[in-house]
This record gives structure tokens, C-alpha cells and sequence, in this order.
């Protein structure tokens, strides 16, 4: 039984194989061995698009993710390089998971370069090649040869089966300065400019000399790009901005009525018989009946209007008294002739307090103190005339602008040549208020401030008229650049340069600071009535100063902020209230000129688009 049980179970599997039924059953065999591997062969077809397609995708990305973020670096240097280059991989790997269809890419196989410069065009390029592995080896099997890996070799004479596909992408971004843009450039022209940039080394100049040379660096470069329609402006500022060439003195946004100063004595209209006689160029801002500022641009219809700054002129005179001095047992005393010579019409210095000193302690003793200083005393044998115009501290040196004399603002422009005649002008001299340069750097980025919007006359001075521009207007950039090398500083209660009573935001003889919706650090207002805010506090100035640049931001204003110098310390919190005055990621600080120089075109690069090219 056994034997015939063998010899049957023999002959049933001859008979199945030589049978129909073993061909049906070897024919469906092979077929469905192609049909898994045609289907292995499909997954890894369709496995292979997606992992190109979300590779693609992702590159894109960090290519334009990564040419913004050119903004931040100077890839001249090799540390930023590859900083740079470090932030593109990261850029790419947050769209492209990590093991993503079993997809294989190390740093060695990505690659970012760019090229060019900021300010004429930088082109990025990025390429990325990785391996994800295949299915379909699975079923036709490996090729032997090489050891049963088969990537890429052969062996035994024939072609290898790859266990693995690659998958590369790559692509190209042209960036490009934009060429709708509004630019203010707001640069510090105060006393400190004139000192050395570097105290240990001369031979790059005075921080003045630095930012001239920066600023119209700045300014072939943004030009120098073909078909551009970029408008540049200048904002010089001390304690006051000079409005005289950029604004029409009769237009609707100056109210040059002067009788809280002195109607009987003041005119718009230069005096030639007193130096400084006249409207020189700069506006006090406007506060209402309760004496309160705004961090606003208002609008040239606005009320209260601006009205024109001026040294106060007294009503009855300045009055030079002449005196003699002599010791006596060591004891210096004065004797002061009685007349006096008295000058009419002669611009000075407005206070409501104080007292005025000679150089042997004679003051004036009337009680109260007088609101004008209007006498001054002169020592006997010091030559002295009806048509010298003295300030407080007897100084006689300012300009043909009186107070005013700052080098003019310059309304947005294309005329290369005013642009940089415009930024030659500037000089140094007075002391610093920060918000009232950027004050007026915003209004030349408000659409009514152009003429066509005020009114014919009442608007700023331009060729074109509609500038600036609607906010509106498509594919418009609105740009600000702030620069100073020190703190908010009024000035003190004496000397030439405007003191804390007597500047473009506080006006003629005030010192308050009161201004609507402005809050220090610790919360309170600077409307509060118990703790006002005062131009002598560099807190309240800084506190006024980022209310501008918040409101700026918030309108869709991009600030670029530059501290200049070294700043020690930094007692003032002057570089803190700067970085925080800045958009994002936009503050800089330039130890010397030649850094100045690099960040303005650093600057000039970042006014761009992106477009991908590849």
C-alpha cells in the first residue's frame, strides 16, 4: 500500500504539471508575479513624483525664505556665509519632513550659493539630491553580482537592479532693489557729529563726514538700477527740522501768527538790519488749548496748524548794559553804567524761569524773573552795537538761519544730483530730539501732504505733485532711515543751541511733555497730572519717540534704525529705544564709518524683491 501510494502521489503531480490545470496554475503564477511588480513598479513611479514634487516645493520656499534673510547677513564674510546657508537648510527641512517617503539628504547634498551685490542684485541658488529606496527590487529581485545591493554597479555581465532612486531639485532667485519705492532718510546733524568716528583712528574722518559719504552711497546705488522709480528724501534734524526749501511758508499748514510770542516785533519777512530776523525754516508742533502733543502726522488743514519757530524778540528792546569790574582784597566787584544800548528787532532766547549771570555774578533781581531775557551786560572796553544779536549766553555765531540753522529738508525726489548737493549741506551743530526728525520724515510718506491731495501751494514742494503716493497704490514701499549717534538731549537750560523750553516740539517757553496716549515704561502717561511729561526727562523723549515709530509701523511704514558711535554704557537707553523703534529685525548699530557705509548697503540690497527665475 505504501509503495502504491507513492507511485500515485507521483504520477497525480506528473499529471498536474502536465495537465491543464499545472498550466493554468503556472501561467497565474507568472502573471501575478508581473502583476506585483508592475503595481511595486507604479507605487515607486508615484512614491518618486510626490517626493520630487514636496522636494521642489520645499526648495522654493527656503530659496525665497533664504533671500529675505540675505537682509541679515554680509555674505562677503565667510561666519555670515555660512550662518546664511545654515538658515536656508533649516528653511527647507521645515517644509521637507525628515524621512518623508523614506527620503535620504544629507548636508552634503545640499547646496546654497549667492552672488552679486545688495544694492545691484543678488541671485540665490539653491539644489538639493537625495535617495529614497524602491519596492520593486523586492519582487524581481536583486542583482547578485555585487553582493546583493544593487545601487548602481553590475556584476557577472550584467545590468544591476538599483534598490534605490535619486531625487534632486533645484532652482535660481533674482533679487532685485525695488523699484517702487518712497525713501526718508532721517539723519542726526547734531554737535557729536563732528567728533571723530573712531577716537583711536582718524584717517576714516568725522561721523559726519561718514554719513554724508554712506547716505550718497546709498543713493548711485538705488539709481543705478534700471527702470527704477524709487523717490529719495532727506530729514537733517537737531532739535528742529528746516522746512524752509521743502514747504511753502504760506501754505495751510503754517499759522504764522505770533502774539504768544511778540506781534509788535516779529515778521516772516527778513529784517537785513538783524541778523537772524525772519522765519528761518522750522515749525513748532502743534499742541491744543490744554497744551498737549500728538505722535501724529496731522494733515496741512489740520488744528491747531504748525507755526513758525523763532528766538523771541523783546517787545521793548534788548538792552546791552556795559559794566567794569575791580578787586580789592581779593574781591571782584561790578560797576554797571546806567544807559543802556538797546537793539530792536533782535531775535533771543525765550524763557519762563532762570536768571542771567555775568562773568562777575551781576543778575538781574526782579522778581519774578522776566519771560524774555532781554538785557544782557558787556564788559567795559568789549566792542558792542545796536546790530548785534546776542542769545543768553551772549553768543553771536549762529548762521543766516538764525536758530534754524540746520541744513534743509528735501522733499522725495529722483534728481540725483539735488539728492546729493542736498546730503554735502549737512553739518553739525545743536543737540538732539530723535521724534521730531522722524516726525517729519512720516509726513513725507503721507498721501495728504501731497500737494493734489492739500490744495495748490499747500503741499510739498515737487515736480510731481501726487507725491507721495496713496498707501494704497500697488506694489508701493514706504521706507524710513533713522540714524543718531546719541540720546534724546533738548539741550540745557542755556547756550545757542535751542534749551528744553525752546525747540520744535516744545515751542517758545515751555518745558512740558504732554502728549496724548503716551505711556512710560512703568504705565503712566505723559498726560498724567500728577507725574507730566518733560523735555528735560530723556525717558519721557524716549517714551515720545517710540509712540512715532509704533504708529509709523502700525501704518504700514518699514523703519530701518541706525545708532552711530560708541555708545558706552548706554546711560540714556538710547541704542534700547532705537532697536525697539525699528521694524523687526531691522536695527544696526555702526561702531565706525566704514561700517556705516557697509549697512546703508546693506540697506540698499534689502529694498528688493524676490522673483524665481528657475
Amino acid at each position: 500500500m505504501r509503495n502504491d501510494a507513492g507511485r500515485l502521489n507521483a504520477r497525480t503531480a506528473r499529471s498536474l504539471l502536465c495537465g491543464d490545470e499545472g498550466a493554468v496554475t503556472m501561467v497565474f503564477a507568472v502573471c501575478a508575479s508581473l502583476m506585483v511588480g508592475s503595481m511595486c513598479t507604479a507605487i515607486d513611479a508615484i512614491h518618486y513624483e510626490m517626493t520630487q514634487a514636496r522636494m521642489q516645493m520645499a526648495l522654493d520656499v527656503a530659496t525665497l525664505s533664504a533671500g529675505a534673510n540675505l537682509a541679515h547677513f554680509d555674505t562677503t564674510k565667510s561666519t555670515d556665509l555660512a550662518k546664511w546657508q545654515a538658515d536656508a537648510r533649516a528653511y527647507y527641512d521645515v517644509n521637507m519632513p525628515s524621512g518623508y517617503m523614506q527620503l535620504n539628504l544629507p548636508n552634503a547634498n545640499f547646496s546654497a550659493q549667492v552672488s552679486g551685490a545688495p544694492a545691484t542684485g543678488q541671485t540665490i541658488k539653491l539644489a538639493a539630491s537625495g535617495t529614497m529606496p524602491l519596492i520593486a527590487p523586492v519582487i524581481f529581485g536583486r542583482n547578485t553580482a555585487d553582493g546583493g545591493t544593487g545601487n548602481t554597479g553590475s556584476g557577472g555581465g550584467g545590468q544591476a537592479t538599483p534598490d534605490t532612486a535619486t531625487v534632486s531639485a533645484s532652482n535660481q532667485a533674482l533679487r532685485l532693489p525695488k523699484s517702487t519705492l518712497e525713501l526718508v532718510m532721517v539723519l542726526d546733524n547734531t554737535g557729536s557729529m563732528s567728533d571723530y568716528a573712531n577716537s583711536k583712528d582718524h584717517t576714516q574722518g568725522t561721523k559726519i563726514y561718514g554719513l554724508r559719504q554712506a547716505a550718497q552711497n546709498l543713493v548711485n546705488s538705488l539709481f543705478s538700477v534700471t527702470g527704477n522709480d524709487s523717490y529719495i528724501g532727506l530729514v537733517p534734524f537737531t532739535t528742529m527740522v528746516n522746512l524752509k526749501n521743502a514747504l511753502q511758508p504760506t501754505g495751510q499748514w503754517l499759522t504764522p501768527t505770533f502774539t504768544k510770542y511778540n506781534d509788535s516785533q516779529m515778521s516772516m519777512t527778513t529784517d537785513k538790519r538783524w541778523k537772524g530776523s525772519g522765519w528761518g525754516g522750522c515749525a513748532v508742533e502743534p499742541r491744543d488749548a490744554g497744551g498737549n502733543l500728538r505722535a501724529a502726522p496731522y494733515e496741512p488743514a489740520s488744528t491747531p496748524g504748525f507755526t513758525p519757530f523763532f528766538y523771541n524778540v523783546p517787545k521793548n528792546g534788548f538792552s546791552v548794559y556795559t559794566y567794569s569790574t575791580s578787586t580789592s582784597n581779593g574781591k571782584t566787584s561790578c560797576k554797571i553804567a546806567g544807559s543802556p544800548t538797546v537793539t530792536q528787532g533782535a531775535p533771543l532766547t525765550y524763557l519762563k524761569s532762570g536768571t542771567v549771570t555775568t562773568s562777575c555774578n551781576t543778575t538781574y533781581s526782579g522778581n519774578p524773573p522776566p519771560a524774555i531775557y532781554d538785557q544782557w551786560y558787556v564788559k567795559q572796553g568789549t566792542s558792542s552795537t545796536t546790530t548785534t544779536t546776542y542769545d543768553q549766553n551772549g553768543n553771536t555765531n549762529y548762521g543766516t538761519n538764525g536758530p534754524c540753522n540746520i541744513a534743509p529738508a528735501l522733499f522725495l525726489s529722483k534728481d540725483k544730483t539735488a539728492l546729493t548737493n542736498a546730503i554735502s549741506n549737512m553739518q553739525a551743530a545743536g543737540s538732539t530730539l530723535i521724534p521730531t526728525g522722524l516726525l517729519w520724515g512720516w509726513r513725507m510718506l503721507k498721501s495728504p501732504w501731497s500737494d493734489n491731495a492739500a490744495g495748490k501751494g499747500n503741499g510739498w514742494i515737487s515736480t510731481d505733485t501726487s507725491l507721495p503716493r496713496l498707501e494704497t497704490s500697488q506694489a508701493l514701499q514706504r521706507v524710513v532711515i533713522v540714524l543718531s549717534d546719541g540720546q534724546n538731549d533738548p539741550g540745557g537750560a542755556t547756550g545757542i543751541m535751542p534749551p528744553q523750553a525752546f525747540n520744535g516740539l516744545s515751542g517758545v517757553g515751555r518745558a512740558d511733555l504732554k502728549a496724548f496716549d503716551v505711556r512710560r515704561p512703568d504705565g503712566s502717561l505723559l498726560t498724567s497730572a500728577d507725574n507730566p511729561g518733560s523735555m528735560g526727562s530723556v525717558g519721557d523723549l524716549n517714551a515720545f519717540q517710540l509712540a512715532v515709530c509704533s504708529a509709523m509701523k502700525q501704518e504700514g511704514i518699514t523703519v530701518y534704525s541706525i545708532t552711530f558711535g560708541d555708545y558706552g554704557t548706554d546711560p540714556g537707553n538710547a541704542q534700547e529705544t532705537m532697536q525697539a523703534c525699528a521694524s523687526p529685525g531691522n536695527y544696526y548699530h555702526a561702531p565706525n564709518n566704514s561700517t556705516l557705509n557697509q549697512i546703508f548697503q546693506q540697506i540698499a540690497g534689502n529694498l528688493g524683491v524676490l522673483r524665481l527665475t528657475q
